[in-house]
């Protein structure tokens, strides 16, 4: 009982105090909502975009060649292999290459997109090395759920430029998987046509001729005016608004810190006097 009682009058005594430092505790919230203000002016705010893409593996993969096949020795993985899950390994490079000095060194060659970004960046960046780390800082990849679709998100001040970047990365990353896919297929068709015409033995022409069916179907299929390693399931699209600052939470942390401090002062002039 006694205990209760000790409780219930230092909560009193705490709202005692809290009502006698009420003119510092409504200057500091006065401060406090001053500061966020100016704060809010200061600060650049960012806008988010996001795009969602998955696996090509419908249209990009080997599979609809290898379904041609005649016989067995045709099943060779001459084409794109895939992992446990049945998405293609051009997909994860896609994902890796994403925000690799490869991309980097591209972009570095697009004078709008290398001003947009270094209108925010100090230093400005100059080199293919320093974009791939801007790039691995600001770009972010989320896996969905147990799938292998992908979220894509970038933040930044510009919201035209940050949905036109992530389209843009995706274009650039999914074209250069499908220029070293075509010059690899072609490299292989040659290949291919020169062991035919040193081939004389009829199974094993039979089965050069096969996988140079696959390789001709896998570099039409590169040339195909459409995704080759990632398709967009979720086109980019930047948030109407601006993801940061928070504005009700800026307000509220500073006005909070505010009072607090209004408070921390009062009690400390009670404890000097």
């Amino acid at each position: 009982m006694s205990l209760n009682t000790t409780s219930d009058m230092s909560l009193f005594e705490l709202f005692q105090r809290i009502w006698k430092a009420r003119l510092l505790i409504a200057m500091g919230l006065g401060i406090g909502t001053l500061v966020a203000m100016i704060f809010l002016l200061v600060v650049t705010p960012t806008y988010k975009a996001e795009m969602i893409v998955a696996p090509a593996d419908g249209y990009a993969l080997g599979d609809y060649a290898s379904s041609i096949q005649y016989d067995d020795i045709a099943a060779l993985p001459f084409w794109r292999p895939k992992d446990a899950e049945g998405a293609s390994t051009d997909f994860y490079r896609f994902i890796y290459t994403l925000k690799g000095a490869a991309v980097a060194e591209i972009l570095l060659k697009d004078a709008a997109f290398l001003k947009a970004i270094n209108k925010y960046e100090t230093p400005n960046i100059t080199t293919a090395e320093s974009l791939s780390l801007y790039l691995q800082k600001h770009i972010r990849v989320d896996p969905l759920g147990a799938t292998p679709l992908r979220r894509i998100v970038y933040n930044h001040p510009n919201a035209e430029f940050v949905a036109a970047t992530l389209r843009k990365l995706h274009l650039v990353s999914d074209q250069m998987i499908r220029r070293d896919r075509r010059q690899q297929s072609q490299s292989r068709i040659d290949y291919l046509e020169n062991a035919l015409a040193r081939t004389t033995n009829p199974e094993q022409r039979k089965g050069i001729t096969n996988l140079l069916m696959q390789q001709e179907y896998v570099q039409m299929l590169a040339n195909l005016d459409e995704a080759y390693a990632a398709i967009i399931v979720e086109p980019a699209s930047a948030s109407p608004k601006p993801t940061w600052p928070n504005k009700p939470m800026v307000f509220g942390l500073f006005c909070i810190l505010g009072m607090l401090g209004g408070f921390v002062v009062w009690s400390v002039r009670q404890m000097r006097g």
